[in-house]
């Protein structure tokens, strides 16, 4: 008995199809939800082989070169040098306001004043120059050669200012002064000095 005809039914519809009659199947259908992915073809898999690997990042040494040698000593020249200026802006103010008179105070502190920031720029200079992220040798390159300046001034003014002849060991202790900063500004030149510090800007920019 077959199926009556209704409108906006299509004919043949509720009609089983035989087995026989039934179009095959391509393939195995994968389940709703499923993650599976087909494999890659042949040429795609030899394309993946035929990759340079990724590039490796790079290691802690590239990234932060080893500090030369010439660094440390230059600092610690630099914190001698700090230690020796400021204690000779103290010595300056104390014996300079014992002896002033007459308004000779004003002069004495504005030297003391002086010769101390000379000292501060050295221990600021060792500070930059061991900095772990932005070491730079300028402010203690600035600082070496004012303690140049000041020494030969003082060498000057030790030999011309006393009748009887110079200091033996005033003339010592601006002597030793000046080489010690002479070895600092010949240690912050130096070539490995150099590539440190631009290694290290290039690894923060």
């Amino acid at each position: 008995m077959s199926q009556p005809q209704w409108p906006g039914n299509p004919p043949g519809a509720g009609r089983r199809v035989p087995p026989h009659q039934q179009p095959p199947q391509r393939g195995p259908v994968p389940p709703p939800g499923s993650s599976r992915r087909p494999a890659p073809p042949p040429a795609q898999q030899s394309l993946r082989g035929q990759l340079p690997p990724p590039p490796q990042p790079p290691s802690s040494s590239e990234e932060a070169p080893q500090r030369p040698g010439a660094v440390l000593a230059a600092a610690a020249l630099g914190g001698v040098t700090a230690l020796v200026v400021l204690g000779v802006a103290v010595h300056t103010l104390v014996a300079g306001l014992a002896g002033a008179s007459g308004g000779g105070e004003v002069a004495v502190v504005l030297l003391a004043l002086i010769v101390g920031s000379v000292g501060a720029a050295h221990a600021l200079g060792v500070y930059r120059l061991l900095h772990p992220r932005s070491p730079d040798t300028g402010t203690m390159a600035l600082a070496g050669w004012t303690t140049v300046a000041v020494t030969g001034f003082g060498v000057v003014r030790s030999v011309r200012g006393r009748g009887d002849g110079p200091d033996p060991l005033t003339l010592l202790v601006w002597g030793g002064l000046a080489a010690v900063v002479i070895a600092l500004l010949v240690l912050i030149t130096r070539p490995s000095v150099t590539r440190w510090v631009q290694a290290r800007a290039r690894g923060r920019g």
